[in-house]
């Protein structure tokens, strides 16, 4: 996927291309936070907003029982025109999505390449809807190495009951899972405000502070006044928070339990919940009453979540995520991963994140550390090591492992800057953030202008004072 936009809140422009490993650089207010949700939320929304119509489809399954969809014919052959309606709609919903005001993004442009991944075709695909009764009242199939979708609907006395709409969001949400599955990745948030929402985890329980609130408000206008669009709106429709803020808040207050199936992504890599576990130092669990405790390695304490450090907070919606729902091909968003914790522990982080980018998992972050940076460099250098180099290194420093290695065209870096620009509406250049791809180096690694520059200025002040000094003497 690649993404251009212009007038992106501060951002006069810029173009992402993703990579397995995507990085944000740049100061603060540069826009880093606003192109981090706007890929949040375009990857969330994507499969909801995309549209088809298949009514006529739904009609005659519902009078013959049975029919094929051939997923080529009605999707693919109308990509670009369902690609470009489907950006046309993010548009429009993208500052409801940030809780902001239209104002904000009334200028922005937004185009989106986004080329399918055909590899669904090999693939085979089952899916069956039963009543609670055990009735079967939808199969689906597609066989492998074919693009045709069976569907049957086997008539029942009730038949006249089937909603045809309900059956037409159903149905067509799962053809965009089918055809979707390998092009859009399942996409997971930890943003700047997950310190906040752990720690007030039951104060911004958003659906039960609108329902209090709807309900406050029913009492005072009557019953009459309480209509299904209302109370969609209080469980859904706030906009006090942005969407991966109340992402993270719904997350945060419904953790798994201990009895709680491993994700698929450990229980093929085990290692890795070792790798993160030394970082937090220890581990959480959450009882079926919902109470989450933190365990500090090597100790029988158990911390309540109000007991622990901030970093143990932060931490906290990582290591859930990680337990119970990575899988290979998902997309983990950091913001700010080096927050609340030690440059140790941001050297840790990086060799996390560069062992899921190698064990299949795509990962986005923006970050200030130039810790982060330069382990991601030391990690780049390990990649031109051979075995016998490797060995004699990890004698040294054993912390590392093979799989920390980290290929450079695994990896994209893009800074937030200012520079000058050529404008349409203006006759010289002017001065504007834009986000621009950096260089990476295959033998020295990422070239953070920023970082650079802000340490080379501390050296030479602090040059410039010892000097001083000197020459004092």
């Amino acid at each position: 996927m690649k993404i251009n936009f212009s007038k992106l809140g501060v951002l006069e422009q810029g173009s992402l291309e993703f990579a397995d490993l995507t990085i944000i650089c740049g100061e603060n207010n540069t826009g880093k936070t606003y192109i981090t949700y706007l890929v949040y939320c375009l990857l969330k929304t994507w499969k909801q907003l995309i549209n088809i119509d298949i009514r006529t489809e739904i009609k005659q399954l519902i009078e013959q029982g049975s029919i094929d969809i051939d997923l080529d014919e009605k999707i693919v052959k109308n990509w670009n025109k369902l690609s470009s309606q489907t950006v046309e709609r993010f548009h429009e919903n993208f500052p409801d999505m940030l809780a902001a005001s239209g104002l904000l993004f009334e200028n922005l442009k937004l185009d989106v390449e986004l080329n399918l991944d055909l590899s669904w075709h090999q693939k085979e695909f089952k899916k069956e809807i039963r009543s609670g009764g055990g009735i079967l009242l939808l199969s689906m199939q597609k066989d492998e190495n074919s693009t045709i979708l069976k569907l049957a609907a086997p008539k029942q006395e009730n038949s006249k009951s089937i909603s045809l709409s309900s059956l037409d969001d159903f149905i067509e949400e799962e053809l965009f899972k089918i055809v979707l599955g390998d092009t859009i990745p399942d996409v997971f948030i930890a943003s700047t405000e997950r310190t906040g929402a752990t720690t007030f985890r039951k104060q911004l329980n958003l659906a039960t502070s609108n329902l209090v609130d709807l309900l406050s408000q029913v009492q005072k206008d009557g019953e009459k006044s309480l209509t299904p669009h209302k109370l969609i709106n209080a469980v859904y429709g706030s906009k006090d928070y942005a969407q991966p803020v109340k992402d993270n808040v719904i997350f945060i207050n419904q953790l798994p339990d201990n009895s709680s199936k491993l994700s698929s992504l450990l229980e093929q890599y085990p290692k890795l919940l070792e790798s993160f576990e030394s970082i937090v130092g220890g581990k959480y669990s959450t009882n079926k009453e919902g109470v989450t405790i933190f365990q500090p390695k090597g100790t029988s304490l158990k911390l309540g979540l109000g007991e622990v450090s901030s970093s143990v907070r932060s931490l906290l919606i990582v290591w859930y995520w990680l337990r119970y729902y990575a899988k290979e091909s998902n997309m983990l968003i950091v913001d700010e991963p080096e927050l609340n914790l030690h440059p140790s522990n941001q050297r840790r982080f990086a060799r996390f994140l560069a062992d899921l980018v190698n064990y299949g998992v795509k990962v986005f972050i923006t970050t200030h550390s130039d810790y982060i940076i330069k382990e991601f460099n030391t990690l780049i250098m390990l990649n031109n090591l051979n075995d016998e180099q490797f060995s004699t290194f990890n004698k040294k420093y054993k912390d590392y492992n093979r799989e920390n290695k980290l290929d450079t065209s695994k990896i994209a870096l893009y800074m937030t800057r200012e520079e000058l620009i050529k404008l349409p509406e203006f006759s010289s250049r002017v001065k504007r953030k834009i986000l621009k791809r950096a260089e990476i180096n295959s033998s020295f690694g990422i070239e953070a202008i920023s970082f650079d520059e802000t340490i080379n200025e501390m050296n030479a002040i602090q040059d410039t004072i010892y000097y001083e000094i000197e020459d004092d003497k």
